[in-house]
């Protein structure tokens, strides 16, 4: 299993950057789609989606904004998994901010829990990840040998809005170019 964690504060383009890999999955006719959601609770546009190639399943999340968001990935994992089905490779964001709700700790701890085999992802969320005080140091040894992280920074962009736009749509589709390379890698 390999995970492709897009991290960065709040406000950076992580969403911006799954969109435009979406974009590039979709518009490559030797992926197939198999399905996309859109989230219910992340912010406008995040969505979960799921595809295949060369035999491989991969997932890709846009929302890791809260508990809520975390939760709805465990429940589309769950369902997946009662298909029989168990992705090869997960792509997801990982929020660095928000420390009064641990959400960085929070998802390392969902996809090392998913790694390890853990079944009824939603149920051991709520019940186990959650329940821990915040603030719980937290290890993650499942990721440590499969994990490749792309780490955004906020812009500094000046000029008209039209021009810091540009400038971050440049920086968005660079770093989506980035997470594009590593699924190829990981699915070669």
């Amino acid at each position: 299993m390999t995970f492709i964690l897009i991290s960065g504060r709040t406000g950076v383009g992580k969403t911006h950057v799954c969109k435009r890999l979406r974009d590039m999955i979709e518009l490559n006719t030797t992926f197939s789609r198999l399905g996309r959601q859109p989230s219910k609770s992340g912010n406008g546009g995040d969505f979960i989606a799921h595809y295949e190639k060369s035999g491989k399943h991969i997932v890709l999340n846009s929302p890791s904004d809260s508990d809520n968001c975390m939760i709805e990935f465990c429940q589309f994992l769950d369902g997946l998994a009662k298909k029989k089905v168990r992705p090869d490779i997960i792509i997801t964001t990982i929020r660095e901010t928000d420390v009064q709700h641990d959400q960085m700790s929070h998802m390392l701890a969902l996809l090392d829990a998913y790694a390890n085999g853990t079944q009824s992802l939603a149920a051991h969320y709520t019940s186990v990840i959650m329940a821990k005080p915040i603030h719980t140091p937290f290890a993650p040894n499942a990721l440590s040998h499969h994990a490749f992280v792309l780490h955004l920074e906020q812009q500094p962009v000046s000029g008209t809005k039209e021009e810091q736009e540009k400038a971050l749509a440049l920086y968005w589709d660079d770093n989506a170019d980035k997470a594009k390379y590593a699924l190829d890698f990981a699915i070669a």
